[in-house]
């Protein structure tokens, strides 16, 4: 059946989602802090920071694709971009040992400048898509369309008619 389908959500609801998630990750946090151990040996440790790279290296080659294209997804991948910048900065100077801290301090200088820049590029693209489909009101402004308190996210799902019929 083509058109489109619906997944709702009450406001309400995702309210009580995000409040309850914070409220949890935050206890989750508190009991970490106090079992954890002061030392640990990883073993995927090569894993874990190639990962990340990879993940920077991947959002960083959306972001571009994106500006290229000059589509409003940009938002996303800059967003995406600065928070793994800012991530890794965070690792590279809580797990730098002696000899590691200078360079690790060093790209924490580099990293954390371009992960504000990335913010700054997102929320100038937000500014500007905001300017042209919302006659210039303020990004935090902008209201979320909702019907009787209810967000709906459509998925369009269009197929092509092909010459023959259905069976």
């Amino acid at each position: 059946m083509n058109g489109p389908s619906h997944l709702r959500l009450q406001r309400s609801g995702l309210l009580t989602l995000l409040i309850a998630s914070a409220l949890i990750e935050a206890a989750w946090t508190v009991y970490l802090g106090w079992q954890l151990p002061r030392h640990y040996v990883a073993d995927d440790w090569r894993l874990a920071w190639v990962g990340i790279d990879a993940a920077q290296v991947l959002m960083l080659l959306c972001a571009a694709w994106a500006a290229w294209r000059r589509r409003a997804i940009l938002i996303v991948f800059t967003v995406a971009s600065g928070t793994l910048l800012l991530v890794d900065a965070w690792f590279d100077v809580m797990t730098a040992r002696g000899g590691d801290f200078d360079q690790s301090l060093a790209f924490l200088f580099l990293e954390i400048p371009w992960a504000l820049v990335m913010f700054w590029v997102s929320y100038r693209v937000m500014y500007q898509f905001a300017n042209v489909h919302f006659n210039g009101v303020a990004v935090r402004k902008i209201m979320i369309p909702h019907h009787t308190g209810v967000i709906e996210i459509f998925e369009t799902f269009e197929t092509t008619e092909s010459a023959e019929p259905d069976a």
